[in-house]
């Protein structure tokens, strides 16, 4: 790998998202306003980077996986919708862990496939912010219930339904890197082609990592659900103190915060 030190960047960046969350694991109040400002600054940066696309005339839209989920992170967290947070944190913890691996294991890859330098670190940057966000919503914020796994099930169905639209033209017709397409590459098991020779790709391999992929997906779904409610219990039962407990932000609880006050 020419780029090896590339790896080695991307897996310090993981590392220093994880120590950083665990540093803020019993002040929810400072959780909250990491999470809430990495959410507004990708948020915005996603709305002009997109709003850039459509006053140049290119063909550039969020079709990606990563794409959708920055929006849903940024949306979820600044409007302060409680219910929708496992949803946005499991997007950013797949959108994450699934860039950290594939570009950890062929960064050659990536850098070929970046336009320019810019981008290549924005991705990075980008991806490790998604990662530390999903991160602090798994543990730092709030317990959550399993029973509403329907909501990212349901959720994630429908981002890859719509990536398919995208590549099959039903949608942004004009697209022009729908064969780019990292969603699509993965639900028909062409990722591979990142860190294998295309002659070598097997249908039945093609199937296998399809499979493989998906069912690892799966597996960090439930995690993501059975993992926050053992680790919120035995805080609980340690009877850990958490600094600002019931802190919140957002649009919404700010909104409400001053109906109460006006009438009061």
């Amino acid at each position: 790998m020419k780029y090896w030190w590339l790896s080695l960047i991307i897996m310090a960046l993981c590392v220093a998202a994880v120590f950083l969350t665990a540093l803020m694991r019993n002040n929810r109040k400072a959780s909250m306003i990491t999470l809430f400002s990495i959410s507004s600054v990708l948020l915005l940066y996603k709305i002009s980077e997109f709003i850039y696309y459509r006053v140049a005339g290119i063909p550039k839209y969020p079709v990606e996986f990563s794409h959708i989920s920055y929006f849903i992170l940024g949306v979820t967290v600044v409007s302060g919708v409680k219910s929708m947070r496992p949803f946005a944190g499991i997007c950013s913890l797949l959108a994450g862990v699934g860039y950290i691996i594939t570009a950890t294991f062929s960064p050659d890859t990536f850098v070929a496939n970046g336009s320019n330098t810019y981008y290549i670190v924005m991705g990075v940057v980008q991806h490790e912010l998604l990662f530390f966000s999903g991160c602090i919503l798994m543990f730092n914020i709030d317990k959550y219930s399993i029973k509403n796994v329907w909501v990212p099930i349901v959720g994630i169905v429908v981002m890859v339904l719509f990536s398919i639209a995208v590549h099959e033209r039903l949608i942004y017709p004009d697209y022009d890197e729908r064969d780019k397409m990292i969603i699509y590459e993965i639900v028909t098991g062409t990722i591979l082609r990142h860190v294998m020779a295309a002659e070598k790709i097997t249908v039945a391999l093609k199937v296998i990592t399809a499979f493989g992929i998906g069912l690892a997906s799966a597996g960090l779904l439930v995690a993501f659900y059975l993992v926050n409610g053992k680790y919120f219990e035995r805080r609980k039962k340690r009877g850990v103190e958490i600094a600002g407990e019931d802190f919140q932000t957002g649009l919404f609880f700010w909104v409400e915060n001053a109906i109460k006050y006006k009438k009061n």
